[in-house]
């Protein structure tokens, strides 16, 4: 039996889908390279942003975020805390689980990845007026919002910025 065809859609016809993917895949791409000297992985320097800008979450937080299983963060952070870089401590409120902590090693680790990602957004977005890279932004907030709703199944619709 044939499905029936799409309806066609202007900003499938501008490819927004693929744009925003190969966009996304290119860049961690560039991180991965020039962040390869450093000593780290893809899923290091991303859970180590991650945990910068969420200390204290729980393994399962941390994993939801990276998209990976929690077993796979599990691994990930016991090669974090070996390194010295993340410290687990109890949680208060739930004696089973365990919160992800910076420690003070990982902050010039952090200032190099920080330094790197300007430099790389620099360039990228070099050819942008600050208007620009701000409604970028605000457009991508705004996507992520929307694509997280349909996401958790959300009946509130879409916003929009008229």
């Amino acid at each position: 039996m044939l499905h029936k065809p799409l309806p066609v859609v202007r900003s499938l016809d501008l490819g927004i889908g693929f744009l925003i993917g190969d966009s996304s895949r290119m860049l961690r791409r560039i991180f991965n390279e020039r962040i390869a000297p450093l000593g780290l992985t893809q899923a290091q320097w991303r859970a180590l942003v991650h945990l910068s800008r969420n200390e204290g979450l729980n393994q399962v937080s941390l994993a939801d975020l990276l998209d990976v299983q929690p077993i796979t963060v599990a691994r990930l952070i016991d090669k974090l805390v070996a390194a010295g870089f993340v410290e687990r401590r109890p949680d208060p409120k739930d004696r089973r689980a365990q919160r992800l902590f910076l420690t003070e090693q990982a902050a010039p680790l952090l200032d190099q990845i920080w330094d790197i990602a300007e430099e790389i957004y620099g360039t990228i977005l070099g050819g942008f007026a600050r208007s620009e890279v701000e409604a970028l932004a605000g457009l991508l907030e705004r996507l992520r919002g929307n694509v997280a709703a349909v996401h958790l199944g959300a009946s509130s619709a879409p916003t929009r910025g008229d």
